[in-house]
């Protein structure tokens, strides 16, 4: 960060508040795969067991993704920010997916 945002570039408000906001997606993101990581989907089903480990490491990936996203994507204008989009798609992608199986497994596990 020192590097990157000097004092001179106080007054830019526009990259002030990209470097806040992709730091607001990392907290996000990892407190995601915290939760995500703490649910324990126990099932017999190879394909659910799938679906599972898919959404863990799409949570995964949107934490690299916004990680990267942090540290390439500032230039100060909110424009061409794919990483940024990409890493809050995908981490959409696995709490859906995590959700999906994580009911799917207790309707299995019930009717069992």
């Amino acid at each position: 960060m020192k590097n990157i945002f000097r004092p001179e570039h106080l007054n830019d408000l526009a990259a002030r508040m990209e470097i806040r906001a992709n730091h607001i997606y990392i907290l996000f993101i990892s407190l995601l795969n915290i939760i995500g990581f703490t649910v324990d989907i126990q099932t017999q089903s190879s394909w659910l067991s799938r679906i599972d480990k898919g959404s863990r490491l799409l949570l995964i990936a949107s934490g690299i993704l916004s990680l990267f996203a942090f540290v390439i994507e500032h230039s100060g204008t909110l424009q061409n920010r794919s990483l940024t989009f990409y890493s809050v798609v995908t981490s959409l992608a696995g709490v859906v997916l995590l959700t999906f199986s994580y009911i799917l497994s207790a309707r299995i596990n019930r009717t069992v």
